[in-house]
């Protein structure tokens, strides 16, 4: 009973996803809101269509695989049979005790973290060269494609195995009280993270100082306005793999600023000035530490639940485990948890979506309001993006106000 209840839930996971997409599908022939007509023009607004319905047939098709493996992963308990797979112990000397199975867990996750690299591979091959080829978006070469994939596993097994041994350590050493200790290490190690973006981000492109000029005076000028300090503003080369633009404000102290290539190019001084007070509004009210305290309650909370399972044998023994595996009590948290995870994510959805206003009424006032309504109208054009989303789907989904909402609450701060 218990892995038939799981399996369901996990089904009816994907069935809420799939009720999602079509909410958003009602919305497609709804008239645009006034204020965001003049985005597409009927060319662009064909292309968009066209982009949507091939994006939205691949991921439907991408879902459904991906959720037949998974159930049949489930089913066939393959997670149980290679973890038993290989008897570790007959032939490398272990620590013994409550570690004895550590290669096997070593095993376990390799293998499944290169299944899932593999399976993903030939549908981020068509997404990129197929799908975001065909509408203009893709600039990643195949070397890129490739030294991407090579990196993003090795950063991922690593970091894994280093979250899951520490976990492990503490549940296996500690007991129950274990849970403390966990919720702190992942909360240090997303502390960690969150320092440690930018030199990953290296990892992966290329950072450029920005040259001298109006667009850096300007930028460090309204920086100087408020007494922050700029440690650099760097130019990102976000070009050799999508014609897309961001940009962002990040660091304790003195800030780094980071400027997509794509932006720099493509759009005028005023526009990226209002782009940047955007994110510098977002740093300047200290929006990312007053977003921390959910984060770490939503964490207490999974955690809390892990706890449970690690202490019902049972649940791990439906799927063919002779024992609790921490490992797979991971992907039990996942298939059980997503209802409690829609609800924290429609409440820091609001959260974020009340601080983008924020951001923008900030630009707004420093004088920038038109030119950032030019800057989000020329980045939903040049993104294809959708104008007029279900309500629901913003709720649960979007992190950010619907171009019409924001530049009503724009206008609003300009009056």
């Amino acid at each position: 009973m218990i892995k038939i209840f799981l399996l369901i839930s996990y089904i009816l996971e994907n069935v809420f996803d799939f009720v999602l997409v079509k909410l958003n599908d009602s919305y497609v022939k709804k008239p645009l809101p006034e204020n965001v007509k003049d985005v597409y023009d009927e060319d662009k607004y064909n292309k968009w269509i066209n982009y949507r319905n091939d994006s939205k047939k691949f991921s439907a098709i991408q879902t459904l695989v991906s959720a037949l493996i998974t159930l049949l992963l489930l089913i066939f308990n393959i997670h149980a049979r290679v973890f038993y797979l290989i008897d570790f112990d007959s032939f490398i000397p272990v620590a013994g005790g409550k570690f004895g199975n550590i290669y096997n867990y070593i095993f376990l996750i390799l293998v499944f973290t290169l299944v899932s690299t593999l399976i993903s591979i030939p549908f981020d091959y068509y997404q990129n060269f197929v799908i975001e080829e065909k509408y203009g978006f893709n600039k990643t070469t195949i070397k890129t494609f490739i030294l991407d994939i090579l990196k993003s596993f090795l950063i991922g097994l690593i970091l894994s195995v280093i979250l899951f041994f520490a976990i492990m350590f503490f549940f296996e050493t500690i007991g129950n009280w274990g849970i403390f200790a966990t919720v702190a290490a992942i909360i240090l190690f997303n502390v960690f993270i969150a320092f440690m973006s930018l030199p990953i981000m290296r990892i992966f492109n290329k950072f450029t100082p920005l040259e001298e000029g109006e667009l850096r005076d300007k930028l460090t000028e309204l920086c100087r306005k408020y007494n922050v300090k700029i440690k650099q503003i760097y130019v990102m080369d976000a070009s050799k793999r999508t014609t897309r633009s961001n940009a962002f404000c990040t660091g304790i102290g003195k800030k780094t600023i980071s400027l997509d290539d794509n932006l720099v190019n493509n759009y005028s001084t005023d526009k990226i000035v209002a782009v940047f007070a955007h994110e510098f509004g977002h740093a300047k009210y200290k929006h990312v530490f007053k977003t921390i305290w959910f984060s770490f309650f939503r964490i207490i909370i999974l955690i809390l639940a892990l706890g449970v399972i690690l202490n019902i044998p049972a649940i791990c023994e439906a799927f063919g485990f002779k024992e609790v595996n921490y490992y797979f009590a991971f992907t039990i948290l996942t298939m059980i948890s997503w209802p409690l995870s829609r609800v924290f994510d429609l409440i820091s959805n609001k959260i974020s979506r009340t601080f983008e206003y924020q951001a923008d009424a900030f630009a707004a006032k420093e004088g920038y309001g038109e030119s950032l309504i030019g800057a989000l109208k020329q980045l939903s054009r040049d993104a294809l993006t959708n104008l007029n989303p279900h309500p629901f789907v913003v709720a649960l989904e979007h992190s950010h106000p619907t171009l019409s909402q924001r530049i009503d609450a724009v206008r609003k701060t300009e009056e």
